[in-house]
């Protein structure tokens, strides 16, 4: 009689332990989901950062000689074409850092940033909206400055924001 007992009270406790840290495991997961979620979601793909790679870019092309020609998309192109601007911006910045041979961690983190913002938006006139070949080639300091007056639009517009 003892012994039987003993051993429904030893499942009866092995199933309150199960509950509870099936319980306790469910919670965490669904804390951790929800905090992954939120992280995931507030994350700007752009940013004041990005302003800043252009602007350290510019500065480093101040101090290297170059005669680059760059495919230069403008704010108007961008009105329209937003996708396919931002994509022609990131090729071209990839482009110029070759082109330049200068290796740098914000032309990288730059062409990364153009890449996820291009994910995110969606060409008005998608038919009618050129290939990057055929924007007008401009000096780098011009492709940088446009570059970055509609990097700061895109901030001030909260397109990037989530």
């Amino acid at each position: 009689m003892t012994n039987l007992l003993l051993r429904e009270s030893w499942t009866f406790d092995m199933r309150t332990d199960l509950l509870y840290y099936s319980m306790l495991c469910t919670s965490l997961s669904l804390y951790l989901l929800i905090m992954l979620t939120r992280q995931i979601k507030s994350q700007s793909v752009c940013s004041r950062e990005s302003v800043e790679m252009v602007k350290q870019i510019a500065a480093k092309l101040n101090n290297v000689e170059n005669d680059c020609m760059m495919y230069t998309p403008t704010q108007a192109n961008y009105k329209n074409c937003s996708k396919s601007t931002i994509t022609c911006f990131a090729f071209e910045v990839s482009v110029l850092s070759v082109e330049i041979q200068v290796e740098s961690l914000a032309f990288r983190q730059l062409q990364r940033i153009l890449n996820r913002v291009t994910k995110r938006l969606q060409d008005e006139m998608e038919m009618k909206c050129p290939v990057c070949e055929l924007y007008k080639e401009e000096s780098t300091k011009t492709f940088l400055n446009t570059l970055q007056h509609i990097l700061e639009q895109m901030n001030a517009e909260r397109i990037c924001a989530p």
